[in-house]
């Protein structure tokens, strides 16, 4: 009896992800088809026309406010203030936001004091300030002779009044825009604006404290980003933080000029990372969507440039960070890359539970990114009604 060989001559699917199944090639066709539909709903000239009003409007009001500084040190960025690209979560805010944020929404940083050095303030922690009464003398204190520090608390007290009451009035200089909302939240106040097309656009305004310098140990980024910074980028912010009166030390300014500098492909990572981990991560007792920046910032000091170069291996890069982030919620740490001693994951008791609706992610992670494509489109469509709209109100 003649025996058989069983041979194959297929090539083995280096292609497959062992863990969920999925083709790379798969996820990365949806990540590109994520990005190219987030980044869609702001290319139309109304669109983008709408969104420079809207601003002019906020900038305009922000600079009646007395006596803050002039316009020009005002920080404005894109995403509300906990979509994951600053160093805040609603629990530090003292509660979340009264509304939905739209597809269009933006941050604004409004420092109220500017300071010169770190050491004009008192460090609480690695992460942490306290602001001396000294430095903050608005026309109508707040303050108590014997206050110990200036809260944020204080400063929304005086700031968030002063703002509502100019937004009141803004109609007649900006026929085009409608508000629908202005409410305080927190330390914050959002403002929700809409055009007659109805597109909406979401400002979240947050008083901050602006510091020249940078803090007690701060690592600086130069190796990551293969650049230098000016001496007008070494500044960092205090955020308002819940307890006891302190300030959340941040570095949104380096930050921002990081991300400009990443390669596309981690880029690409990042923005489906936050889309579909997101709302896991703002779950209540979650500790935000800024730790899948961090473990991005991590993955970067260590992997090799031309690997991040390659814009192939951007699927591999987004199951990575899947990966990492569910290892750190089940560590409890997730190390500030900035800041040694400041853990982003200190004191949560939530970490196994997240970490396991990030584990159910990774299994199935053409799934979640289907869906988050879904959403864009859905954003999309709602951007061609209001173009279309807008059209029609012309003609």
């Amino acid at each position: 009896m003649k025996h058989i060989r069983l041979t194959s001559s297929a090539r083995p699917l280096t292609d497959l992800d062992f863990s969920s199944g999925s083709r790379v090639e798969e996820i990365n066709k949806l990540l590109v088809e994520l990005e190219r539909r987030e980044c869609s709903h702001l290319q139309g000239k109304d669109i983008l026309q709408s969104c420079v009003q809207a601003k002019d409007l906020i900038f305009s009001l922000t600079a009646q406010i007395y006596p803050l500084p002039s316009p020009n040190s005002l920080l404005l960025l894109s995403g509300g203030l906990c979509s994951g690209f600053l160093d805040v979560s609603p629990s530090d805010l003292g509660s979340s936001s009264p509304f939905v944020a739209p597809c269009i929404s933006y941050t604004l940083l409004v420092p109220i004091i500017r300071l010169p050095s770190p050491d004009l303030i008192l460090r609480s922690s690695p992460c942490h300030f306290l602001l001396p009464p000294s430095l903050w003398d608005p026309p109508n204190p707040e303050l108590s002779p014997t206050s110990p520090s200036v809260t944020p608390h204080d400063v929304s007290s005086w700031f968030i009044p002063s703002f509502l009451s100019l937004v009141s009035h803004f109609s007649e200089s900006f026929p085009h825009l409608s508000l629908e909302k202005a409410e305080p939240w927190g330390n914050c106040v959002s403002v929700l604006l809409s055009k007659p097309s109805s597109l909406l656009i979401r400002f979240d305004i947050v008083p901050v404290v602006e510091v020249q310098g940078w803090p007690p140990g701060f690592q600086c980024p130069d190796d990551w980003v293969g650049l230098p910074l000016t001496q007008e980028d070494c500044v960092f912010h205090l955020f308002p933080w819940g307890a006891n009166g302190q300030w959340r030390v941040g570095f949104p300014g380096v930050e921002l000029y990081i991300r400009r500098y990443l390669p596309q492909a981690l880029s690409r990572v990042l923005r489906a990372s936050m889309a579909v981990l997101g709302p896991i991560l703002l779950e209540l007792g979650a500790p935000g969507p800024y730790v899948v920046w961090v473990t991005l910032l991590h993955a970067y000091e260590r992997l090799p440039q031309g690997y991040l170069g390659q814009e192939d291996n951007a699927a591999s890069c987004f199951l990575g960070i899947l990966e990492e982030l569910s290892l750190s919620l089940l560590r409890g740490s997730c190390p500030n890359p900035f800041l040694p001693g400041c853990d982003l994951l200190s004191g949560s008791t939530h970490g196994p539970c997240l970490a396991r609706w990030v584990s159910e992610v990774r299994v199935q992670p053409v799934y979640h990114l289907r869906d988050a494509v879904r959403g864009a489109k859905d954003a999309v469509k709602v951007g061609e009604k209001v173009e279309s709209d807008e059209e029609k109100e012309r003609v």
